[in-house]
This record gives structure tokens, sequence and C-alpha cells, in this order.
């Protein structure tokens, strides 16, 4: 099954590069084009330079983004701001955060992860990706021969003994970023790391994170065996950097992500249009004390099935939604699919709730967002029509369906929160 291995990891050397906070940055996916220059000012080693460095209209094919990023890197690693370790091993990866006014700490662990095909189900997908997103982390890898990102993928903890602390040790980089939000890098003696590995190798993986780079890195791997006469399986090339985490760690945390929309078809009374299939109750008024308490009466409602929080069905006002008769609202969803999947609160809203609300299913007719009180804001200051706020969905329930071998709808789930992009680096050469 999981092929995890230990490798020499690519690494900032921060007594030349500099700071940790001014090296590590958010994953490529999750950076909007107004905070993309400002986290390039953070530092002039900072990973998002080669992650996702600024085009110019002058690009070429000689000289472009992807071009200056394997430059970028050769001359890191020419001036020792980057060095690979002598030794193969595994680290530990620890953050702290918080969510909901909780403070949590959630704990992965680096490696490489043999690249499988889906259809040998060894390493689950659970949701769809674009293909606009692969060809430019294709393009980036092709240039830099350097995963520069981690894939995060799940195993089932109650499978796979943790490592143990006393093996762990202290941390080798350290880094507290905007908010708090803290992180850790820990080597992993060898034979733990070993052990923690053979642990794995009956497992089934599922990714979380990723999606887009897991299908990259297989690309990438047929393109490479495609050009050789000869392939023997272990070529760098036929592994990925994964960050894997286990179903079972205190601080796994998978957040919703809510719909923003604007209502092209909106019916003259939308409350009412709604009132046909679902139970439309008023939850009070758009402020954070309102938005608090409708996200506490979803959760309950949640425990007896589905149950969603509408921002704007009215001027200024919430509402909790949940189906007059669940099995009316299930008939809505595609029938090739599973129940387990029809079941899914992402998927009755895709395929009941903003149908009835006049949603037309275009780009530019929908947003996404994982904090309600944002969301509810949007709605409130005029820029989207209304926000359809949804439960997060249980981590059992997305291993279930990846079992099933089915994808849940795009943008499902918000693994929080995200790997930083520069703890480590998988080169190819």
């Amino acid at each position: 099954m999981a092929d995890f291995r230990l490798f020499q990891a690519l690494r900032f050397n921060t007594s030349v590069a500099g700071e940790p906070e001014t090296v590590i940055a958010p994953p490529y996916d999750v950076v909007s084009d107004d905070d993309r220059s400002t986290i390039h000012m953070r530092g002039p080693f900072n990973i998002s330079l080669v992650d996702y460095g600024e085009t110019y209209p002058e690009d070429s094919d000689d000289d472009n983004r992807y071009t200056r990023a394997a430059e970028d890197l050769e001359a890191w690693v020419h001036l020792d701001v980057l060095k690979r370790d002598d030794q193969p091993g595994l680290y530990v990866y620890e953050q702290e955060f918080e969510v909901a006014g909780q403070s949590l700490r959630r704990r992965t662990v680096f490696g490489r992860l043999r690249l499988e095909e889906w259809d040998r189900k060894v390493i689950l997908p659970h949701e769809n990706t674009r293909a606009d997103a692969k060809e430019d982390r294709l393009r980036l890898l092709r240039a830099t021969r350097v995963h520069l990102s981690p894939i995060l993928a799940l195993y089932e903890g109650d499978l796979v003994p943790p490592i143990a602390e006393g093996a762990i040790g202290a941390p080798i980089f350290r880094a507290i970023m905007g908010g708090g939000e803290k992180h850790y890098l820990r080597p992993v003696r060898a034979d733990a790391a070993e052990a923690f590995c053979r642990a794995l190798a009956d497992q089934r993986l599922y990714i979380a994170d990723g999606h887009h780079r897991y299908e990259t890195g297989l690309n990438y791997r047929n393109e490479a065996r495609a050009a050789t006469g000869t392939w023997t399986g272990e070529e760098p090339e036929n592994f990925i950097l994964a960050a894997l985490l286990s179903s079972t760690d205190p601080g796994l945390v998978i957040l919703p992500t809510h719909r923003l929309v604007k209502l092209t078809n909106r019916p003259p009374d939308l409350v009412a249009a709604l009132t046909q299939l679902f139970n439309v109750e008023p939850a009070g008024e758009i402020s954070d004390y309102g938005v608090e308490t409708l996200v506490a009466k979803m959760a309950a409602a949640g425990r007896d099935g589905p149950a969603f929080g509408a921002a704007g069905l009215e001027p200024g006002k919430l509402h909790l939604i949940t189906p007059r008769n669940v099995e009316e609202v299930v008939a809505l969803t595609p029938s090739d699919h599973s129940d387990a999947w029809r079941r899914l609160d992402v998927a009755l809203l895709q395929h009941a709730v903003l149908p009835a609300a006049g949603f037309v299913d275009t780009p530019e007719n929908i947003a996404y967002n994982e904090w309600p009180y944002h969301a509810a804001s949007e709605v409130n200051e005029g820029r989207w029509d209304v926000a359809f706020l949804l439960n997060p969905t249980p981590v059992v329930q997305v291993m279930n369906i990846a079992d099933g071998g089915e994808r849940m709808p795009a943008k499902s789930t918000f693994f929080f929160p995200k790997l930083a992009t520069g703890m480590v680096m998988y080169p190819l050469d």
C-alpha cells in the first residue's frame, strides 16, 4: 500500500537566509492577487518569489516566472541560502493556531511519498481539480525540478502508532506568523522514522489538500518515464513531497466553505420560494453576534440531518434552513452517485437549495469563503446577494466518500490551517 520514505530535504539555512518568518509563505492556491505582492516583500529569499513569482508583459518562452524560479533556486543554493540534508530523514511539522477561540496544535510528518495512479486505490482523492492550476504547477516543476509544496494526506490514526515524543528532536526551525500562528520543524530519530514508514506500508492514504500538486506529480513522472528507455521505479520522479496527518489528531480541523452567490434568476419572494422544500426560520439580524448564534443553531440542527444558514434572503436578515422532507430533497441530487454522496450537505446545497433560490451556476455568480462572519458581511455590504452557510464535513465522511471511489463537489472542505510552503522541499536532482 502506501510507500512513504525518508528523504534528503532541501531547507532554508536561516543563518544566511534570515529570520524564519521572512522565508516561508502560504501555499499558492490560498493567496489572492492583492496579497501576493505583500508576501513577496517579506524578504529577498521568500519562497513565494519562486512558488508564485510575478509575471510581466514582456515575458517570453525563455524568460518568464518559471525560468526565473529555476534561476532563483539555483542562485540560493549557490549562496547557501538553501542547503540539502546530508542524510535522509523524516521531519515532524507542528502548527499551533487558534480557531473559534480555541487554541490547537496539529502535527504532521514530512517525507516523500510514492506516486500511485488513482485506480490502484492506495492514495485516494476526495475533490475534483481544475486543469488551469495543474498546468501552472507542471510548468513550475519542469523548470525547477523541485517539489516546493507538500500535499497533505490523511492516514487512519487508529491503525498507525504515533511517533514517540522521545524520538522527536528539538525544533530546528521556528516561525511565528501574523495572527500568532506558530510553525515548528523537528527531526525524527532514524529508527523511529523507519518504523513509522513500515507502519504505513499496509495503509491507504486520503488526500486532504494538494490534489492539483499530486496530479501534477503524476503527470511529471509520466513525462519522465516516457522520455527514457529504462525505468526502475526508484527514480526521484516517482515520489512527491507529502505531509501525513493522523485522522485522529486533536488539531485536525475541517472548515466548511460557504457560498457567496449572485442570483440572476432570483424569485420575487426568496423565502417563499425556498419554503416549498425547506423550513426557513428567521435567525436574527446580520451581525457578529447574530452569525455566531446562527452557526450554533446550524450545528445543533445538523446533528439530526442537513442544515444550512443564509444571510440576505431578506435585507439584513439571517435564516436557518432545514429540509421539510429529507428524501424529497435527496431525490434532487444526481442519481448516479451513492446514497452517502447524495446526502452530503454540500451536495444538497448545490442541487436543491441553490436552484430553488434562482442560482445560475457560472463562475461570476459564485465565490467561496471559510469564515461565516466575513461571508455575511460581504452580503450586508452589497457585494453579493446571499451567503449560504454550511456545517463542516466530518473527516469520516470525507474518507468514506473517497473509499467509495467518489469525489465530493468542488470546495467541499477547507483543511485548516494550511501547510506553509518553504518548511522543507524535495529536490529531484
